[in-house]
C-alpha cells in the first residue's frame, strides 16, 4: 500500500515532525520520573510505565517513517506547480499584448 501524501500535506506535516521530536523528548523524562518513583518509592504502576514505552517507541517509529513518506511527495510538488505557473504566464501574456475579450 503504496500511496503518496499530497504536496501541500507534506508542507504542512514536515514542520510538525519538530513538534513530535520534543513531545518524545518530554515522554522520555515522565518515563524515567515514573520508572524512578515505581522502582524506587513503590508508586506508580507498571502497565503505566509500558505504555508510556510504547508511545514514545510509536512517536520515534514515525519519525523515522515520516521524511520517506514525505520526500515522495516533493516530486509530485514541481509537477503539481508547473501547470499553475504555464496558466499564469498565459494570463500575464494576455494582460501585455492588452487582448482584450469582446462582449
Amino acid at each position: 500500500m503504496s500511496q503518496s501524501v499530497p504536496p501541500d500535506l507534506a508542507l504542512v506535516l514536515k514542520p510538525l515532525l519538530g513538534v513530535v521530536r520534543a513531545v518524545r523528548a518530554v515522554l522520555l523524562v515522565l518515563i524515567a520520573l515514573h520508572g524512578v518513583a515505581l522502582f524506587m518509592f513503590s508508586q506508580g504502576s507498571l502497565p503505566g510505565l509500558a505504555v508510556m514505552a510504547a508511545i514514545w517507541w510509536g512517536l520515534g517509529r514515525l519519525i523515522d517513517v515520516a521524511p520517506k513518506a514525505l520526500s515522495s511527495a516533493a516530486p509530485g510538488v514541481a509537477s503539481g506547480v508547473e501547470p499553475l505557473q504555464e496558466r499564469l504566464r498565459q494570463v500575464a501574456q494576455q494582460r501585455t499584448t492588452g487582448k482584450k475579450k469582446q462582449p
